[in-house]
């Protein structure tokens, strides 16, 4: 059962005290704990912001020592802790990965004290009960603002493997722009996909848990966090909270949300859904969350939703924080580094740059930009051509050192989403790791220098671009998140000789062998799904590179930054290969054929033998986490180069990376 340290005075002894300094963070105040850890407030010293930190420490296991150390209590407990602890290990690196709105964001983890920390974003705002004081009565557009960015995230998490386990309106945040997100992901576990059975630990809370919780071998899966998805949606339409679930198993008499809740507000489908998924036998239930997603907005309750169909128009900027789905753009994040005179303040140089920006950007279509400014600078999202993110930036630097100001600039490729500002102006604003990592590119920049991400170089040498030869490779840098990347200094000399060179010639629409415009129609609208707006343009300059269709479906995934959406896309394609579409004249048969270069394979085809050993290696290096990441990899990676390379991202320290690398053969 979930548990809160309600006695300050015993938390207080147990907890790491205020002020103490774990690495870069200082300890602010306590938030909240349970039998397995304590979650702080802390203050980062590097970035100057607060983030929320979770300490591994299972109270009935352990004490303090001295130096704040945890100490096993007895010889008997020991493995027992190190077991947890390496559990919480995994778990931690497998939560980084989750790159979602809806759920909260874990930046790094580490091992302290003997013990281990989860290193979180601090989420400000309000608990779900807390907010809606006052908000009520709800209506099904404010229930679905809140439940829809929900349902995206559990997917994200769901699709890795990973339970949240204990969802419920204290977990449930809402943010100052009104946007929903998940928290505490202390009870999630992973669950193998074959079904197979498993000891999971019995975390529940009272009327949002199902039955299948309530013992360590319950049939767990997507439908448990499904279920109590529902029992808040529950509690939200009819104000009462959900009767206990082993309660209902024998003889359910809990009133059904279609009977009790309001029909004309919130439609009698949203109500059967919400039904649908708080039956007390989990096999009566939705099994994913596109089948619920599906039933709460009209699709008929019980029946598995087909794939959504592509989207006929790419991802307009604009939409609201609950409706945005994530798209990539290209980033610029600029700052000043020196007022424009000694006199200046900080505040009036940053409106000089604001107004160079605007002067830089008149090339580039309103549509297709996005300008917003932040308190750590100006930040410009471009969503059509991704050279003009650079063309911006070189000419910032030239007509701002005219001015006498020095600039700091980052450019990055890759996801962001928007979101409105609270506020009667309505402005926008973007988030996601495309903003966020070009911001910590810039600021590895010394003034006037151009700075970009491995991403965004790629995309411009795929692309045929000059102007990709002439970033120089500056290494690798850790940032004071401890996020490495890899950095490029751009070293043009101008903006005539650096940008536009004669083989960026748009020649999108000239006709290829087996290449014709409904194959490039349909390139476009599966690569907008994955990437928005910016699929049209790449697909135009990437068609006359491509020798064949196949080619052109492995350059436009090699354009795509994470490797999600890139195993997505190619998945999406790969029947298109081996089949003709209306209007095309070449067949591919055989996904090894028209390959160009060292011997690669498609994503996904890497032999098993490779596979198994590469698990058995890797396991040295992390632990039972290895064969889950191996499995993910490979499905993106073409050649078992590609998967090692993958593989020692995960690795932590540079000495046993290279060690894995070596050992692999590579």
């Amino acid at each position: 059962m979930s548990e809160t340290l309600n006695p300050a005075a015993e938390r207080d002894a147990f907890a790491l005290r205020v002020g103490y300094a774990l690495n870069e963070y200082r300890i602010e105040r306590v938030l909240g704990g349970g039998g397995f850890g304590i979650t702080y407030l802390a203050h980062d010293t590097h970035l100057d912001c607060r983030v929320a930190i979770k300490e591994y420490a299972p109270r009935n296991l352990v004490t303090r020592g001295a130096g704040f150390s945890l100490v096993p209590r007895s010889p008997d407990v020991s493995r027992r802790f190190e077991r947890g602890l390496q559990r919480f290990l995994l778990e931690s690196r497998a939560l980084a990965s989750f790159h979602n709105p809806g759920i909260v964001r874990v930046l790094r983890y580490f091992r302290a004290n003997e013990t281990a920390y989860m290193v979180m974003d601090y989420e400000t705002g309000q608990p779900l009960q807390r907010w809606l004081v006052g908000r009520l009565p709800l209506d099904k557009t404010m229930l679905l603002r809140i439940v829809r960015p929900l349902l995206d995230g559990l997917e994200v998490v769901h699709g890795t493997g990973f339970l949240h386990r204990d969802i419920k309106p204290e977990n449930i945040y809402i943010r100052a722009d009104g946007s929903p997100v998940l928290l505490d992901f202390g009870s999630a576990r992973r669950v193998e996909a074959d079904g197979s059975d498993q000891a999971l630990t019995a975390v529940l809370t009272p009327g949002f848990a199902p039955a299948e919780q309530y013992h360590r071998h319950g049939k767990q899966g997507p439908w448990t966090d499904l279920y109590a998805l529902a029992g808040v949606m529950y509690w939200m339409v009819t104000g009462n909270r959900p009767m206990e679930a082993f309660a209902r198993l024998r003889e359910d008499t809990m009133p059904t949300a279609a009977e009790i809740g309001n029909k004309d507000v919130f439609d009698i489908e949203l109500l059967r859904a919400i039904d649908w998924a708080l039956k007390p036998d989990e096999d009566d239930r939705p099994r994913r969350v596109a089948d619920f997603r599906r039933a709460c907005l009209g699709g008929p309750v019980g029946e598995v939703a087909p794939p959504e169909p592509p989207r006929s128009e790419p991802l307009p900027l604009g939409l609201s924080a609950y409706e945005a789905r994530a798209f990539i753009g290209a980033v610029l994040f600029a700052d000043v580094a020196t007022p424009a005179d000694k006199g200046a303040s900080r505040s009036e140089a940053r409106a000089l740059l604001a107004r160079l920006l605007r002067q830089v950007l008149g090339h580039v279509s309103p549509t297709a930009r996005l300008v917003v400014n932040t308190k750590e600078g100006c930040a410009v999202c471009c969503v059509g051509d991704p050279e003009d993110a650079l063309r911006a930036a070189v000419q910032l630097g030239e007509i701002a050192a005219a001015e006498g100001l020095g600039v700091h600039m980052g450019i990055n490729l890759g996801p962001v989403r928007v979101a409105p500002d609270p506020g009667p102006d309505g402005r926008s604003r973007i988030l996601g790791d495309g903003i966020t990592i070009a911001f910590r590119i810039m600021r590895f920049s010394e003034p006037g220098q151009v700075l970009a991400g491995r991403s965004y170089v790629e995309v411009m040498q795929n692309l045929g671009r000059s102007v990709g030869e002439r970033f120089r490779y500056l290494g690798v840098h850790r940032d004071p998140q401890a996020r490495n990347h890899e950095l490029y200094l751009y070293s043009g000399e101008s903006i005539t000789t650096g940008l536009r060179g004669p083989d960026t010639v748009d020649r999108g629409d000239a006709p290829l062998p087996g290449i014709d415009a409904a194959a490039v129609e349909h390139a476009e609208r599966v690569l907008a799904q994955h990437i928005g707006p910016m699929a049209r343009l790449l697909v135009r300059r990437t068609v006359p590179r491509a020798a064949n269709l196949f080619d052109l479906h492995r350059r436009l995934g090699a354009l795509i930054p994470e490797s999600e959406p890139r195993t997505a896309f190619l998945s999406a394609v790969v029947t298109m290969d081996s089949r003709p579409l209306p209007g095309t004249t070449e067949m591919r048969t055989d996904l090894a054929a028209n390959r160009s270069g060292p011997a690669t394979t498609a994503p996904g085809m890497i032999p098993d033998a490779d596979l198994a050993r590469m698990e058995k290696l890797f396991a040295r290096y992390i632990g039972p986490m290895a064969k889950v990441l191996v499995r993910r990899e490979s499905r993106n990676a073409n050649s078992l180069d590609t998967l090692c390379r993958a593989l020692a991202s995960h690795i932590d320290k540079d000495a046993d990376r290279r060690r894995f690398m070596a050992e692999a053969g590579f």
